[in-house]
């Protein structure tokens, strides 16, 4: 049967009349009253129910106040635990108030054991109050797309204005997940808090069962089976009686990393959801890595650069989420780049676009960005001559007013040899005539006496 719903998918995505990543292509068995499942590279909804209807979200809240942590915070740092703190009521730590603790071991605290007391001293140090720290929050999830979302706490304690959604905490969860170290702490099952300045060594296990619990069962399609799930890389659980049981799951297998969440479900009930969730993602869906990033996509003119042309690439991957039997050759790709950029061009400027096709459907476009930096040109570049064209030809024209100068120079020295040699010569003739003249006026005065000697005698 499975093959045969294969083999359907494929000649409709052949004939381009379905749109191939398409949510709920058969109905789940889910306790919870909302739910959704992406692919946690490409942000496709594979799965949705009730999506976005408002629901109280408990500790899940602490997938963002893990964000804000992390983003402004060294884990390295000392926290001060105020009374505030100290005295947060639900799951905690128990801190003391003035406990040297650090931001790392806050982390842990918060992120197995879902301490409310370390949501609080998360926000207290870093924005002073909760109030502040939560307008934070908001903020913060606006800017990942999760309109439907209002926090008021760090924690998830409930509150009747403190809501969101399956399709917000999936946005906020795809964004935390690539934190490499986000992704270390929710994937950690357990961890030991050394000892402090007022407490003796603390023990920490992480309350997401799809990590390591093999003696609770649940049902999935019919079939009992542990909570553990193979591939599972977090991420945080979330309960309270007004809430029921909330968890944002996430599980990797080879290039498929996918994302569930289930709200208002019960304690048991939000593990079954999600497991049956990610069976039906893995089962039915893969990831395709279509293009590696820094990939050359050719180059663009430069007008007014130091250089003709600049290199453009893909910035980031490429993905597409796939049926799980469907061929990879039916995604392609076009590129349409700008047919020129104006000089002075920044790294990563935006010169083109990637498309993303499935059969002759578009289904994504991203951006080609420029390589490198391309400064303004010099004089030479109003006519397209780059820089290092116009460095030889300044060159050229250097050596060639020195070689002139020189043979200026060489000119002017012979010059003045010749009018020297002329200067020469014409004092050696005057000299001549001289010594010429002097002779002949000698000759002619001997004579003249010897004749005159002969008249007398």
């Amino acid at each position: 049967m499975k093959k045969f719903l294969s083999i359907i998918l494929t000649l409709f995505v052949l004939f381009g009349s379905i749109d191939f990543v398409c949510a709920n292509t058969r109905e789940l068995d889910l306790i919870g009253k909302s739910a959704i499942l992406i692919d946690a590279t490409t942000g496709e909804i594979l799965y949705e129910k009730n999506i976005h209807d408002k629901h109280y979200p408990a500790s899940t809240t602490k997938i963002m106040t893990a964000i804000l942590a992390l983003e402004n915070l060294d884990l390295s740092e000392k926290l001060a635990i105020d009374e505030e703190a100290a005295f947060t009521g639900g799951s905690r730590l128990y801190f003391l108030e003035g406990e040297d603790v650090t931001a790392e071991e806050v982390m842990y605290g918060m992120m197995l054991e879902s301490a409310n007391d370390a949501a609080v001293a998360f926000a207290k140090n870093i924005a002073g109050t909760v109030e502040a720290f939560a307008k934070m929050m908001n903020e913060k999830a606006a800017e990942l797309g999760a309109l439907n979302t209002n926090f008021v706490n760090p924690h998830g304690l409930h509150d009747e204005a403190h809501v969101s959604t399956a399709y917000d905490l999936a946005m906020i969860a795809k964004y935390a997940m690539k934190n490499e170290t986000f992704r270390h702490f929710v994937s950690t099952y357990q961890y030991t808090m050394e000892a402090t300045n007022l407490q003796e060594t603390r023990y920490f296990y992480n309350t997401n069962r799809m990590l390591y619990d093999n003696l609770h069962t649940v049902t999935v399609n019919g079939q009992v089976r542990g909570c553990k799930y193979e591939g599972v890389t977090g991420i945080k659980t979330g309960y309270t009686s007004q809430a029921g049981g909330c968890l944002v799951a996430g599980a990797k297998r080879g290039e498929t990393e996918l994302i569930a969440v289930t709200m208002a479900s019960t304690d048991m009930g939000r593990f079954q959801d999600c497991i049956t969730l990610l069976d039906y993602g893995f089962e039915n869906y893969k990831t395709v890595n279509v293009l590696e990033s820094g990939k050359d996509l050719g180059d663009v003119p430069v007008q007014r650069g130091s250089v003709k042309r600049v290199k453009v690439i893909l910035p980031n991957e490429v993905h597409a989420t796939l049926p799980a039997e469907a061929s990879n050759s039916l995604l392609r790709t076009e590129v349409e780049l700008f047919d020129s950029v104006e000089a002075p061009v920044e790294q990563g400027q935006k010169a083109g676009i990637v498309k993303l096709y499935l059969g002759d459907e578009l289904i994504g476009e991203y951006d080609a960005v420029i390589a490198e930096f391309v400064d303004r040109g010099g004089w030479l570049s109003v006519i397209g001559i780059e820089d290092s064209t116009e460095e030889k030809i300044q060159k050229v024209v250097i050596y060639s007013v020195v070689v002139l100068l020189l043979l200026l120079v060489m000119y002017i020295l012979v010059k003045r040899h010749q009018v020297k040699v002329r200067r020469i010569r014409r004092q050696q003739r005057q000299e001549k005539y001289r010594r010429l003249k002097e002779q002949e006026i000698a000759r002619w005065d001997d004579q003249y006496w010897s004749n005159r000697y002969n008249r007398y005698y």
